[in-house]
C-alpha cells in the first residue's frame, strides 16, 4: 500500500512540475514581449521622443484597415477550420465548420505557449476525440496536415526567393549590441537554414519512406554522430521516435494518394491561410500612413493607393522571416520575431510605387523618410499585437473554456507524446489507408475499363459511318458500291463476293407429344374428331 501511495504521489509530483514548465514558457513570451516592446518605443526621431511620435501614429490611424487586417486573421483560422473539416469529413458527416474553427484555435495556443510549436497538434487529435472524432482518424488527420501545410509552405518560399532574392541578399547581417561590443550574424546563412529546415521535413522523411540505404544511414550513422557529440541527448529514443515519423509518413502519404482531389483543394487553401497571415504588415503601414507625406515645405504630398505587388512584396518577406524564426525554439518565436521584422522590413516602408521619396531637409528640419523608424517601430506593435497577441488571448479562452476542449492535462503538450499516439494508432491507420488506395485504384480501374469501352463502341461507330452504301445492278447482276452520296464519280462494279456456306441444323430427335387436332364442323355431320396421340 505504502508502494502504491508513494508511486501515485510521484506521478502527481511530476505532473506538476511539467505544468510549472508551461507556466514558465508563457512567462517567458509575456517577458520577451514587453522587453521588445520597450525596445521599440525606445529613443528619439528630431529630437522627440519615439513613444509620443508612436503614440501619436496610432491616433491618426486609419481604422478601416486596422479592421480589414483583424478580418484577414480571422479568415486565416476558418480556413485552417475548413482544412480540419475537410479532412474530417473523409472518416465522419457529423463533423461541423465551428468544430473544426475550434480545433485550430486550441492548436495555436498550445503552439504558442511551447518550445518550437510541439505542443499544438497533439492537443488538436485530443480535442477532436472530444469532439467525437475517433483517435487513429485524428492522429492521421493531424499527420495529413503537416505533410501539405509543410507542401504548401516550400511552395511559398520558393517564390519568395525567386521574387526577393536582390533584396535578401542586400542585408548583410544582423548587428545585436552586447554591452561595449557588437554581435554581426550574417542574415543569409540564416535564411537559407530556415529554407532548409522547411524543406528538409518533407524531403528527408520521404526519401527515408523510399530508400533503405538513406533510412539505415541516418539512423544508424547521422544519430549516432549526433549523439556522441552530445547534440542528442537519448540516441535510442531519438530513432525511435523517427521511425515512427517516417512509417507515418509513409502511411499518410498513401492515403492522400488515393484521394489526389482532395489534395489540390487543401494545398490550395493553406496557399490562401499562408497569404492572409503573411500580407498583414502592408496593411498595417496603410493603416499608420507609413507611406503618406504630407504637404509642407520641400515635400510633395503624397496618399498611397493600393498596389498589389507590394502587397505581394510583404507576403515574401514574411515567408522569410518565418524561414529565420523557425531556428530559434522559442514559445511563441517571443523577441526574435520582433527583431527579424525590424530587420527584414527596415526598407520596405522608404518606396511606393508611384512615389519616388526624397532625403532632402527642409528649413524645419525634417524629410519624406524623417519617421521612417517612427514607422517600422509603429506597424511591427500592430503587426504583433494583430498576428499573435490577439490571437493568443482568444485561443486562450477557446482552449480553457470550449466545451469539447481537450482533457489531458498541458503536459501532455509536447511532441514525444504525439510520437508515442501515432505509434499506439498505426496499426489501425495503416489498415484504413490501405483499404481506401486499393478502394481507390478498383474504382480507377473500372473507370478506365469502362473508358476504354466507350473509345471502341466510338470507334466502329465512326468506322461504319465512313463505308460507302451497297447496291446491286440488276442488269448485270454485279454487286456495286454507291459513291453518288459523297461525289459525282460513276458506280464502279465489282464482283460479288462467294456467299458463304451455310451450316447443316442439327436434326432433333422426335418427341412424343400429344396434339389437339382441330375439329372443323363436316358438312354431312356435326360430330368432332376424337383426340390422336
Amino acid at each position: 500500500m505504502n508502494s502504491d501511495f508513494s508511486g501515485t504521489s510521484a506521478k502527481k509530483q511530476k505532473g506538476k512540475n511539467r505544468s510549472l514548465k508551461y507556466i514558465i514558457y508563457i512567462l517567458i513570451v509575456l517577458v520577451a514581449t514587453g522587453i521588445s516592446l520597450g525596445l521599440s518605443v525606445a529613443g528619439e526621431t528630431n529630437g522627440t521622443p519615439n513613444f509620443f511620435l508612436i503614440v501619436d501614429t496610432f491616433a491618426n490611424a486609419d481604422f478601416r484597415y486596422i479592421l480589414l487586417m483583424i478580418g484577414l486573421v480571422s479568415l486565416s483560422y476558418l480556413i485552417d477550420g475548413l482544412i480540419i473539416l475537410v479532412f474530417c469529413r473523409l472518416y465522419t458527416r457529423r463533423y461541423k465548420l465551428h468544430q473544426g474553427v475550434a480545433t485550430s484555435l486550441v492548436g495555436q495556443f498550445y503552439s504558442d505557449v511551447t518550445p518550437g510549436a510541439s505542443g499544438g497538434q497533439v492537443m488538436q487529435v485530443y480535442t477532436m476525440k472530444s469532439q467525437g472524432v475517433v483517435v487513429s482518424n485524428a492522429a492521421s488527420i493531424m499527420v495529413m496536415w503537416f505533410i501539405l501545410y509543410q507542401t504548401a509552405l516550400i511552395i511559398f518560399d520558393i517564390a519568395a526567393y525567386i521574387v526577393e532574392a536582390p533584396q535578401i541578399m542586400s542585408i548583410k547581417s544582423i548587428d545585436i549590441p552586447m554591452g561595449d561590443t557588437t554581435l554581426n550574424l550574417p542574415m543569409l546563412p540564416l535564411i537559407i537554414a530556415g529554407f532548409a529546415l522547411n524543406l528538409s521535413a518533407i524531403m528527408l522523411l520521404f526519401f527515408m519512406s523510399y530508400s533503405h540505404k538513406v533510412h539505415n544511414f541516418i539512423l544508424r550513422y547521422v544519430i549516432g554522430f549526433l549523439g556522441k557529440i552530445h547534440i542528442v541527448k537519448k540516441p535510442d529514443e531519438a530513432r525511435e521516435n523517427l521511425r515512427v515519423q517516417v512509417e507515418n509518413f509513409k502511411i499518410e502519404l498513401r492515403r492522400l494518394q488515393a484521394n489526389i482531389p482532395v489534395v489540390i483543394l487543401q494545398v490550395t487553401l493553406f496557399l490562401l491561410l499562408l497569404f492572409c497571415r503573411f500580407c498583414i504588415p502592408y496593411f498595417a503601414g496603410l493603416a499608420l500612413n507609413a507611406w503618406t507625406v504630407p504637404e509642407a515645405e520641400g515635400m510633395k504630398a503624397f496618399t498611397p493607393t493600393f498596389n498589389f505587388g507590394k502587397m505581394l512584396d510583404a507576403a515574401f518577406l514574411s515567408a522569410f522571416h518565418q524561414m529565420v524564426t523557425g531556428l530559434l525554439p522559442l514559445p511563441g518565436s517571443a523577441g526574435v520575431s520582433e527583431l527579424f521584422y525590424s530587420l527584414l522590413f527596415q526598407t520596405y516602408f522608404s518606396t511606393y510605387p508611384g512615389h519616388v521619396y526624397s532625403t532632402q531637409v527642409n528649413s524645419a528640419g525634417l524629410s519624406e523618410l524623417s519617421n521612417l523608424s517612427v514607422w517600422l517601430s509603429s506597424t511591427q506593435i500592430l503587426w504583433r499585437t494583430i498576428t499573435f497577441h490577439i490571437p493568443l488571448v482568444v485561443s486562450g479562452f477557446t482552449a480553457a473554456l470550449y466545451r469539447s476542449r481537450p482533457k489531458e492535462p498541458i503536459h501532455y503538450a509536447n511532441r514525444q507524446t504525439f510520437v508515442a499516439l501515432q505509434l499506439e494508432t498505426m496499426e489501425a491507420r495503416k489498415a484504413s489507408a490501405d483499404t481506401m488506395y486499393e478502394t481507390r485504384q478498383m474504382s480507377r480501374r473500372a473507370l478506365q475499363q469502362k473508358l476504354a469501352q466507350t473509345t471502341d463502341i466510338f470507334k466502329h461507330k465512326e468506322k461504319d459511318a465512313k463505308k460507302p452504301p451497297v447496291s446491286e445492278n440488276p442488269a448485270s447482276g454485279k454487286t456495286t458500291l454507291d459513291f453518288n452520296e459523297f461525289d459525282n464519280e460513276p458506280i464502279m462494279p465489282i464482283s460479288p463476293s462467294k456467299p458463304a456456306p451455310k451450316r447443316e441444323k442439327p436434326v432433333k430427335k422426335a418427341k412424343l407429344k400429344i396434339k389437339k387436332k382441330s375439329k372443323p364442323v363436316k358438312e354431312d355431320d356435326d360430330s368432332w374428331e376424337s383426340w390422336e396421340i
